[in-house]
């Protein structure tokens, strides 16, 4: 039995930068989902860029 592929190695380095740039967006009162919308908007770019890790 092989073991899983860690989390880290699933994405591409640039891919995985993204959203961690994007996770750190920070949570305010006056836009309580900035984070939220970062998040999807790197989904989406990465989902662009990369389509081949993504099912659909």
């Amino acid at each position: 039995m092989s073991a899983a592929t860690p989390l880290h190695q699933v994405l591409p380095a640039a891919a995985i930068a993204q959203l961690q740039r994007a996770a750190q967006t920070p949570i305010n009162r006056g836009d309580p989902l900035a984070r939220a919308v970062a998040i999807e908007q790197a989904i989406q770019r990465i989902k662009r860029e990369y389509p081949d890790y993504f099912k659909e």
